[in-house]
Parts: C-alpha cells; structure tokens; sequence
C-alpha cells in the first residue's frame, strides 16, 4: 500500500487538476519516474529507416538497412517463424532467414504502390496487393480476381487469405472490404463516417468472421470474430495505429503505432515494444509463428501530403501528428513528430501573428517557451510551442507520447525543434492545417 504524507496529497491533487487546463494535461497518468527533466528526452531505440527489430523469441534475420530510396510497405513471417519477407512500396520483396523469394514487382513500372504482402496457408507462396487493388499472385497462390478496373473511393490497404488458400479479402482505407473466392463478404463500413480509415482486416482461423482495424485502434467485428477491446475512446486512441495481428488461437490481436507501442488484447503477449524515431517511424510488424515473438521494422518518415498548400509554410497533419516545415522551394527543412488536441484547430489556412520567446498559459504556473501564435481558440491563442512545464518545475508529458493528442489546444514539440521552427517562421509564415 501507497502512503502519502500531506504534502504529497496536495502534490498530487494539484497534479490531477493540471491535466485538465489549456495546452495543457495529458490524456493519461503516468508515474514520477517515468518522466525526465525539461529539455532532456529518451534516446530513440531507432533512427535508421529499414532496421528490424525482433522480440521475445523472434530472432534477427536481417534488415533493409543497406537499401536506399525505398519506403516500407509490409512484412510477414513464414510459417515457421525461422524468416521473413519485407515488401517495399515500388514492389521488391527482400526475404531473410528460410523465406524463400517467389518474385517481386520491382521491374514492373506501378501505377500505385504495393501496400501488402499475404502468406499463403503453405508458406510456399504470397500476394502482392497495390493501393488501386491489383492483386498479383507468386508461387502457390492463387490468383481470384481484384478491384483494380474499379473506382475506388479510397485506396486499398490490405489483403486477408481465406483459410483454405482458395481466396481473399482486399480492404479499402474507408471501410469496404471486397471478397474473391471461397472468402465471404460479411460487413463493412463503406456506408459509414470513419474518424480514422480502416489499415486492417483481421480473419478467423476458420474464415467466418473478420476484425475492421482503424488507425484509431478502433476494432469493429463481423461474423463470428471477438471482440476483446480497442483503443477508440480512450486515453491513448489518438496515437497513430500502423499495424495489426491476430494471435494464431483466435483469442487475441496485437496493435502497433507509429512509436512502437504495443498494444495487446486477449491472449496476445507483450515482448516489448519501442521509441521510434521521427525520422525512421515503425512501418511494419509480424508475429512470429504462434504469438511467441514479434518484428518490428522503421520504416521512412511521412513525406509531405499532398494538397497540403504551396510556397513557404508549416503543415501540421492531425492524423499523422507530424508538423513539416516546408520551405518556397518545397524542400523539407524540418519534420517533427508533435502532440495537439483532435480537431483543434480545425483544418484550414492560416497565418502566424504573434511570437514570444517565453510565455505563460496565465494560471497555475505554467509556462512554455518558443511560442508561435497563429490562430485563435476559445480563450486563449492557438500556437506552437515547446513541451510545457507545470508549477513544480516539470515537464507536462514524455517527449515518447510526442506522436499522440495530449495537449488541450496548442501543438507541442521538443524543445530543439520548438526552437527550430520559432526561428524558421515570421509574422505572416502561412499555417496550414489538415486531417
């Protein structure tokens, strides 16, 4: 049992009510010693894009490091778990351990980029999916038909076999889900308004049922497959969910952000997980054969979105809680990882109208450094600035939680990079804000 004395009840208390104020609390309580000084932060486990990571008995077979100008699309492990394949959006598939290379799209001039990599129930072969919905098969799988003569309206993001290797899924980033074969349409949520789009379909092992994963952690179920808990609604739904997997009992599934935080429902296990970079975020994860380990590979840090405005200018992308400094000649002088508050501000163009070097939230002690005003909220200005720091002298979160919602209204950033974009910006620099 915990005993406090009077002073750390009052500590405590004025802590719990810091969490609530503008620019202010973090969406979740973490311990004392889990938070380090103002201005100094946890070194990143990874800022090298096409690194692998590997967990609990997931052994290293190698990585993309070597390789340059490629961008992460998929990994998946062989039946065994003794290996790997890792697909990269222009198509080349890499294979490590006893994976064993059918053929790849690498010579193959795309029309869209490759967004998956499917094992076949044999392990002797695999589909290749593209974001148009082409679907093009290597070794023992079997090719069912795909979407690719369609007009989609979003981009597909995954392909699911059925058990029996006689079909399969293609999942859109807005929720329709298309069925070849033996597989069988059994809901979607095409028809619906999404927070976040849909990155994944998870199956049953028999093929009756499936899981709509969103970049939320939303879970949707359909058919006969179980529900055992999401990150919608929560305290930590707004960190970036780039990876889901099902445990091999059916009992459980594993959700990974952007970070490296791992996620875990039902029986799936937790080996670890990671602080990803800015610069090389987490791109890809497979588990290994029965749940007994996980991979993790960096991929490389999101690019510009497009229609994203023009000309010198601040882009700051809720979905992707990245900020990007771009400059009149499009280059990228920075591109940060931040914390925000969902829908505040709402997407639009605006301009900076106001700097300070050092300023107050105006109660409680709380102050932030590097401030770049350029919109109004209810009460107060709208800007960026550095992780602020509360009236006993602390940091108001982890940089680690940089990536996720845990401001009440202004964009934080690491106190460097607050300082890199209070230099880089004047009085009049556009602000462009997106979904």
């Amino acid at each position: 049992m915990i005993h406090l004395t009077g002073l750390s009840l009052f500590r405590f208390a004025n802590a719990l009510c810091l969490a609530v104020l503008l620019c202010g609390g973090p969406a979740s309580i973490a311990y004392a010693s889990d938070w380090l000084e103002p201005g100094v932060y946890q070194t990143a486990d990874s800022n090298q894009t096409g690194e692998v990571h590997a967990f609990g008995t997931a052994p290293d077979f190698g990585d993309l490091r070597a390789e340059v100008n490629f961008d992460l699309a998929a990994m998946a492990s062989t039946k065994t778990g003794d290996g790997y394949w890792i697909v990269t959006k222009d198509g080349r598939v890499f294979d490590f351990g006893d994976a064993v290379h059918r053929g790849d799209l690498g010579s193959i001039a795309l029309s869209s980029p490759v967004v998956d990599l499917a094992v076949t129930g044999d392990g002797n072969g695999y589909w290749l999916v593209t974001g148009r919905g082409v679907v093009y098969a290597f070794g023992t799988a079997l090719w069912r038909g795909s979407v690719g003569h369609l007009s989609l309206q979003a981009p597909v993001v995954d392909l699911e076999p059925f058990p029996s290797g006689n079909g399969y899924w293609l999942t859109a980033a807005d929720g329709g889900v298309f069925a070849f074969g033996d597989a069988q349409y059994l809901g979607g949520l095409a028809n619906r308004s999404l927070y976040r789009p849909i990155i994944d379909l998870l199956p049953t092992a028999d093929g009756t049922g499936y899981l709509l994963i969103g970049a939320d952690g939303s879970v949707h179920p359909y058919g006969t497959a179980r529900y055992r808990g999401s990150l919608a609604n929560n305290g930590v739904s707004s960190t970036l969910i780039v990876a889901a997997e099902r445990t091999v009992d059916d009992r459980g599934y594993w959700l990974v952000s952007q970070r490296g935080k791992v996620f875990t429902f039902g029986s799936a296990a937790h080996f670890g997980q990671m602080n990803a970079h800015e610069l090389a975020p987490i791109g890809a994860f497979a588990a290994r054969g029965a749940g007994e380990g996980y991979w993790m590979a960096t991929s490389a840090a999101a690019a510009v979105p497009a229609n994203s405005g023009s000309g010198r200018r601040v882009i700051f992308s809720h979905q992707r809680h990245r900020v990007w400094l771009v400059g009149d000649d499009d280059a990228v002088a920075g591109n940060f990882f931040v914390s925000a508050r969902a829908k505040k501000p709402e997407p639009g163009a605006y301009q900076v109208f106001s700097k300070s070097r050092h300023t107050t939230a105006g109660h409680d002690g709380i102050r932030m450094e590097y401030m770049v005003r350029f919109t109004w909220g209810t009460e107060q200005a709208i800007g960026f600035h550095n992780i602020p720091i509360d009236g006993f002298g602390e940091a108001m979160q982890m940089e680690s939680q940089l990536g996720s919602y845990r401001s009440d209204g202004c964009i934080r950033l690491r106190d460097d990079q607050a300082a890199e974009l209070y230099s880089w910006t004047n009085v009049g620099t556009q602000v462009v804000v997106i979904d």
